[in-house]
């Protein structure tokens, strides 16, 4: 096995682990966290702003988004369908906070958690929300972009006890 399909294959364990345990030691604000934090702050900008495209060229080619109700979303294509979805029925206004970074070679991923505001369109309903993210980027040309983006809800229901 290459080299890159072994960092990889760590890399997949490694978030895994972290995912399982929570048991990582979060990063601040230098190094790759801050690195990753600049993405998600353009991230958080498009989203905003409504900017389907900023979105997208955040994305690697063949990125994917997954969120807890829906089939995960792949590639370029699917990801500007997608978002422009978003864009119709919500207005989204969200900030990322990162609590854990790393990176080995051309990868790497972050664990954070995204607070703020989601209003429905349609109703004019907007609530406070808070998810959890975790998030694969790949280094591609010299800059970060997001490979795989996998967010849920953090919210406790009613009469649930947080863990």
């Amino acid at each position: 096995m290459s080299s890159a399909i072994i960092r990889r294959a760590v890399l997949l364990l490694i978030v895994g682990a972290v995912t399982l345990t929570g048991s990582a030691t979060a990063q601040t604000g230098t190094g790759i966290a801050a690195e990753l934090a600049k993405v998600m702050d353009k991230y958080a900008a498009a989203l905003d702003g409504n900017d389907v495209e900023g979105l997208v060229a955040l994305y690697t080619p063949n990125g994917v988004f997954m969120r807890e109700d829906m089939k995960a979303v792949v590639g370029t294509a699917a990801l500007r369908a997608a978002y422009k979805e978003v864009f119709a029925t919500l207005k989204v206004n969200l900030k990322f906070d990162i609590q854990e970074a790393e990176e080995t070679g051309d990868m790497a991923w972050l664990r954070g958690v995204s607070t703020g505001t989601v209003k429905v369109l349609k109703t004019g309903v907007e609530t406070k929300e808070s998810f959890n993210q975790l998030v694969v980027f790949r280094k591609e040309g010299g800059a970060w972009k997001i490979r795989s983006y996998l967010f849920a809800s953090n919210k406790v229901d009613a009469g649930q006890t947080p863990k």
